[in-house]
C-alpha cells in the first residue's frame, strides 16, 4: 500500500527547490495559451478534474484538453476514454504544463507537472470538505523530518505553503462556510474562492435517487461482482494516518465476526482503505465472499458509488459529508480518536461532526449498523442531512458548470450557464437587520432583527473561549434578539469578550444546532468604546462578531504601532514610583506576578500598580490599572515604571531605562529543558536567549534546583533570588471553598483536574484521552467526579471549550494555582505545576502517553521522571482510570516528602511577603 507522510512530502519539496526555481525561469520565456488546458488529480482519473474536463470538453470541444498521468494505467484508462493524455513526470508532460494557460488539480501542483505551473491559472478543485485542518491551520502539515524542532524551520514551512497557495487563481468550494477554512488554510483572499459546490459532488445529485443508485450498483458490479438484490451494502472507508498504521484494521477474531454479521443480515461490506493509507484489510476477502475490497486499484473513484450504499463507516473522512449529499447516512468508528485528534486538529468539534459518541470498537460499529439500517435510520438520516445543509450551499447538480464558466471569466470569455443556483436556506434563520450601540443602561449591546420559519430555541454568539447568549424575542416568523456585551466571568463583573471572532449559532426546534444564516442586513459601523471595539461582518455563511482590544484609531496597526515604539525609545522617561505587571504576554493575570502585586497591594497601596492586558476581557485586581498592550499608555508606563515584574520574556520591544528594575520571577520549576539546555539550539537563538536574560535585573527562582538551572540557560549573571514562589502561596492561605464556588463545583464533587503542558508542535490542548468521554467513563466510575480541564497559557488563542456533562473547562480561569488548590487530583504530564503540588498533599499523576517523543524530539528532560516521580507515571487511558480511582485512598507516595524537601521548602505560604520586601529594601521604588 502507498505511503505518504507530510514530513516526507515537505522535505520532498525543499530538496527540489532548485528545479521549482529552473522551472519558474523557463515559464517566463514560454508562452501560455488560453485555448491550452492540463488537468490531472491526485487519486488518479476522477475527482473534479475528470468531471470538469468532460464538460470542458462537451462544450468547447476546439480547446486543447491534456490529461497528465502519474501511472501507465492511468494514462492507458485516459486514452481508452478517448482523452489527449500524457505522462505528468515527462518532458511531454512539463512542455504540456508550461504550455498551458490553466492547470487544473484536486489535491495539489503535482497533480500535473509540478515543475511547470509557475504562471499558470491554477484552479484548485479540493478533494472533499475539510473537516481535518489544512496547510497553515495544521502544525502535522508544516512538519520537517529531523529538522522540524529547529527554530524558523515552522515559519519557513508557513512562507512555502502562503508562496504555493498565492499561486492558485480560483478555489471552488460547497459553500460559505468551507471559504472560511479554505482561507484560512491557503493564506487565500476571498476574490479567489468560489461558492460553487464541489465539481465531484454533482454525480450525487443528477437524475433520481432509483437512476442514482442503479448507476453506482452497475460500477461496482464492473469493480468487483454483483450486489445482491436484497440485502443492505455497507462501504467501509477510513481515512489516512499521516504515514501511521490503521488503528481499526480488524483482528482475526473480528475479521470473523463482520462475516458473521455480514451472513445474519445478507449484507456485502465494501472495504474502501484510503490509497495513501499503511496496512492491509486483505484478510477480510479471504474470510468471506460477502467482505470484498473497493480499493482505488480496482475503482479509482469511490464518490459516484455512494447511492449503491445504505450505509458508509467512516472515521475522519470527508467521505461523509459526500454520503450526505448522497442520502447516505453514516456510522462513526474512531477506534483511535484521542490519539488522532492530538496530532491532528479539526476544524468541526468531533462530536458535532459524529452526531455524538462514535463506536470505538467493531463490535460496536456493528451494533450502530444494525441501528443505522433498521430502527435508528431516521436519527441517522437527520444527522446526514444536517451535514449537508450545514456545508453545501448549492445541491442542483451543477457545480462544474458554475466553476467552468468562473474558469472563462477569468481567461476573459464568456461564460456559457447564467442560471440562478438554488441555495439551501431552508434550516436557516434569515439577518434582516442588525445594530450595535448601547442598551437602555447604557451598556454595549447587539440587536439582531430577523425571520426564521422554524421556532428558535437558542440563539447566541459563539466563540473560542466565550459564548454570548441572546435574549430572543419571536412572534411567528419575526425574531428580535439581544446580546449583551458585558457579562460576568468566573466571579468578574462586567467584562467585555475576549478579542476574537464570535459566530452566530441557532438552535432550531427539530434540528441541531448551526452556525450557518442567510445574512440580508446592511453591516452597522464598528462599536468603538472605553472597554472593546466591536464590528460585525457577514463572513463564513453567517453573521459574525469580530471583537478587537480597545485601541485608538492612532493606535491601530502595524505603521501605528511602529510610530509609538520609536516615540517610547525617544522620548525621555519620567520616573514613576510604579509597577508594571505581565502575565504570560498579557494573556491573564496570574502566576507569580498577581502573588506580588497582592502582597505589594497590602502593605504599600500608595505604589501605582499597572497591569498589561490584551484586552479588557481581562479583570485585574482591585485598586490596580488595566493597560491594553499596544496602548500610548502602555508604551509610557513601560519607559516610566520604576519595577516591572513579569514572569516570561519581555519580548524585543522593550528598551530598559537608568531607574527601571526588571523581576523576572519565571513561571516553574523545571522538568523540561530550556533555551541553552534544548538540544540543536541555533545560533538565532542563542542570540535571542543572551539579549532577552541581558534586560532582567533580577530572577526568582523557586528553590535551588530552579535557580542553578536557570541561571546556565538563560546565562544570567545578575542577582538570583530563591524566595519560595509567590503564586503557591495561594496553596497554603487560599479560599478553597470560594474558588470551587467559581468552578461551579459543589461541595461533594470530587474535582478531577487534567492540566497538561503545552507542546512545541501544536498551538492547542493536546489531548490523548478523548476528554469529553473520558469525564463521562470517570463519572460511571464514581458519581462525585468531575472533570477540570486546564490548557496551557500558550493554547489559551486556540481550540475551544470543552462543554459536556461532568466537565467544566477552566483554560481561561485567570490563576492555575487556584485550580490547584480546588482539586482533590490532578493530572499533568510534564508541566512545573508538580512541582508546585509537592508543598501539598494533593495527589498528582503523570500522564505521559508521548514520553519518548517528548522526550527525544521535542525538549527533553532533566531528568528521568518515570524513576523519581511525585506520584503515579502512566501511559494509558485505563490506566489513568484505575490510577485516579487508587488516588482517593489518600496514601502519598514515600518519594513526595523527598520532592518538598528539594523542591518546595520555602513554598511556606509566605513567598509573596519575602520577595515584596526585599523589593523594597532594595529601594527598588525610590
Amino acid at each position: 500500500m502507498a505511503r505518504f507522510t507530510f514530513s516526507a512530502g515537505n522535505a520532498r519539496v525543499l530538496a527540489r527547490a532548485p528545479l521549482y526555481a529552473l522551472g519558474a525561469l523557463v515559464a517566463v520565456l514560454v508562452p501560455r495559451s488560453p485555448r491550452q488546458w492540463v488537468l490531472g488529480s491526485g487519486a488518479g482519473l476522477g475527482e473534479g478534474a475528470l468531471a470538469l474536463h468532460d464538460l470542458a470538453r462537451e462544450r468547447q470541444p476546439e480547446r486543447r484538453l491534456t490529461w497528465l498521468a502519474s501511472s501507465r494505467a492511468e494514462l492507458d484508462a485516459a486514452r481508452a476514454r478517448g482523452m489527449r493524455a500524457l505522462p505528468k513526470r515527462g518532458p511531454r508532460g512539463l512542455w504540456a504544463t508550461l504550455r498551458a494557460g490553466v492547470a487544473v488539480v484536486t489535491h495539489g501542483f503535482g497533480d500535473v507537472n509540478r515543475f511547470g505551473v509557475s504562471s499558470a491559472r491554477v484552479v484548485q478543485l479540493w478533494h472533499g470538505i475539510p473537516l481535518k485542518r489544512l496547510h497553515l491551520d495544521s502544525a502535522a502539515a508544516l512538519r520537517l523530518p529531523l529538522i522540524g524542532s529547529l527554530p524558523g524551520v515552522g515559519r519557513l514551512m508557513r512562507a512555502l505553503y502562503r508562496r504555493a497557495g498565492a499561486q492558485i487563481a480560483l478555489f471552488p468550494v460547497a459553500s460559505a462556510l468551507v471559504a472560511g477554512r479554505i482561507r484560512s488554510a491557503f493564506g487565500l483572499d476571498a476574490a479567489r474562492i468560489l461558492v460553487s459546490g464541489d465539481p465531484r459532488d454533482d454525480v450525487l445529485l443528477r437524475g433520481t435517487a432509483a437512476e442514482r443508485r442503479l448507476r453506482a450498483r452497475a460500477t461496482i458490479a464492473d469493480a468487483c461482482g454483483a450486489l445482491p438484490e436484497d440485502g443492505p451494502v455497507v462501504l467501509y472507508a477510513p481515512t489516512w494516518r499521516d504515514g501511521d498504521e490503521d488503528a481499526a484494521i480488524p483482528t482475526r477474531d473480528e475479521w470473523q465476526a463482520i462475516a458473521a454479521w455480514a451472513d445474519s443480515a445478507g449484507a456485502v461490506v465494501l472495504i474502501r482503505s484510503h490509497p495513501l493509507g499503511a496496512g492491509s484489510y486483505a484478510a477480510g476477502a479471504q474470510q468471506s465472499p460477502r467482505i470484498r475490497l473497493l480499493g482505488s486499484d480496482v475503482l479509482t473513484d469511490v464518490t459516484p458509488v455512494l447511492p449503491a450504499a445504505d450505509v458508509v463507516v467512516t472515521d475522519y473522512s470527508s467521505i461523509a459529508f459526500d454520503a450526505a449529499i448522497g442520502g447516505v447516512p453514516t456510522v462513526f468508528f474512531a477506534p483511535d480518536l484521542a490519539r488522532y485528534l492530538a496530532t491532528r486538529g479539526l476544524y468541526t468539534p468531533y462530536r458535532e461532526f459524529s452526531g455524538g459518541d462514535p463506536a470505538t470498537t467493531w463490535a460496536e460499529a456493528l451494533e450502530r449498523l444494525d441501528a443505522a439500517l433498521g430502527e435508528g435510520r431516521a436519527a441517522a438520516l437527520a444527522h446526514a442531512a444536517w451535514l449537508r445543509d450545514e456545508h453545501v450551499d448549492l445541491l442542483d447538480g451543477r457545480a462544474t458548470g458554475r466553476v467552468l464558466d468562473a474558469v472563462l471569466t477569468l481567461l476573459g470569455e464568456h461564460a456559457t450557464d447564467t442560471a440562478t443556483p438554488a441555495v439551501v436556506t431552508e434550516r436557516r434563520i434569515v439577518v434582516e437587520e442588525t445594530t450595535l450601540g448601547d442598551d437602555a443602561q447604557g451598556a454595549p449591546c447587539l440587536r439582531v432583527r430577523g425571520r426564521s420559519a422554524t421556532r428558535m430555541l437558542d440563539l447566541a454568539l459563539a466563540g473560542s473561549r466565550h459564548t454570548i447568549a441572546g435574549v430572543v424575542e419571536q412572534d411567528g416568523e419575526s425574531f428580535t434578539a439581544t446580546f449583551p456585551l458585558l457579562g460576568e466571568r468566573w466571579g468578574a463583573a462586567c467584562l467585555p469578550p475576549r478579542s476574537g471572532d464570535y459566530r452566530l449559532e441557532t438552535v432550531l426546534e427539530g434540528s441541531p444546532r448551526t452556525a450557518r444564516a442567510a445574512v440580508h442586513a446592511e453591516v452597522p459601523p464598528p462599536l468603538d468604546q472605553e472597554l472593546l471595539r466591536a464590528r460585525l461582518l457577514a463572513e463564513d455563511g453567517t453573521l459574525l462578531l469580530r471583537v478587537e482590544p480597545p485601541l485608538r484609531e492612532d493606535e491601530r496597526g502595524a505603521s501605528a504601532q511602529k510610530r509609538l515604539e520609536r516615540d517610547y525609545r525617544r522620548r525621555a522617561a519620567r520616573p514613576e514610583t510604579a509597577v508594571f505587571f505581565e502575565s504570560f504576554y498579557s494573556q491573564t493575570v496570574a502566576c507569580n506576578p498577581l502573588a506580588i502585586d497582592r502582597e505589594l497591594a497590602r502593605i504599600r497601596p500608595d505604589v501605582t500598580r499597572y497591569w498589561s492586558v490584551v484586552d479588557r476581557s481581562i479583570a485585574v485586581p482591585g485598586g490596580a490599572v488595566p493597560i491594553v498592550e499596544g496602548s500610548a499608555e502602555w508604551w509610557r508606563v513601560r519607559a516610566d515604571a520604576r519595577v516591572l515584574v513579569v514572569n516570561d520574556w519581555l519580548r524585543k520591544r522593550w528598551m530598559p531605562r537608568p531607574h527601571q528594575t526588571v523581576l523576572q520571577t519565571w513561571h516553574g520549576t523545571m522538568l523540561k529543558r530550556l533555551a541553552l539546555d534544548r538540544d540543536r539550539v541555533g545560533l538565532r537563538t542563542r542570540i535571542a536567549v543572551r539579549r532577552e536574560s541581558a534586560r532582567w535585573s533580577i530572577l526568582l527562582a523557586q528553590n535551588e534546583y530552579a535557580a542553578s538551572i536557570l541561571r546556565r540557560a538563560y546565562a544570567f549573571r545578575g542577582p538570583l533570588w530563591v524566595e519560595g514562589y509567590p503564586r503557591s502561596d495561594m496553596l497554603v492561605a487560599g479560599d478553597r471553598a470560594a474558588v470551587r464556588a467559581r468552578l461551579g463545583l459543589q461541595a461533594h464533587d470530587r474535582a478531577v483536574l487534567y492540566a497538561p503542558t503545552w507542546r512545541d508542535d501544536r498551538t492547542e490542548l493536546v489531548d490523548y484521552l478523548d476528554l469529553p468521554s473520558f469525564a463521562a467513563e470517570l463519572r460511571e466510575r464514581d458519581p462525585r467526579a468531575v472533570l477540570v480541564v486546564r490548557g496551557h497559557s500558550r493554547t489559551l488563542r486556540f481550540g475551544r471549550d470543552l462543554d459536556g456533562p461532568g466537565i467544566v473547562d477552566a483554560t481561561t480561569y485567570p490563576d492555575v494555582a487556584d485550580l490547584l488548590l480546588a482539586a482533590d487530583v490532578v493530572v499533568t504530564d510534564y508541566s512545573s505545576i508538580m512541582f508546585d503540588l509537592a508543598a501539598t498533599d494533593t495527589p498528582v499523576i503523570l500522564f505521559t502517553p508521548d514520553l519518548d517523543r517528548y522526550a527525544d524530539e521535542l525538549r527533553g528532560f532533566y531528568f528521568d521522571v518515570t524513576t523519581d516521580a511525585p506520584g503515579p507515571v502512566v501511559a494509558s487511558r485505563d490506566a489513568l482510570l484505575d490510577a485516579i480511582d487508587a488516588s482517593s485512598s489518600g496514601t502519598l507516595p514515600s518519594q513526595r516528602a523527598a520532592w518538598r524537601e528539594r523542591f518546595t521548602p520555602l513554598d511556606d505560604g509566605r513567598a509573596g511577603e519575602r520577595v515584596v520586601a526585599r523589593i523594597l529594601a532594595e529601594g527598588l521604588l525610590d
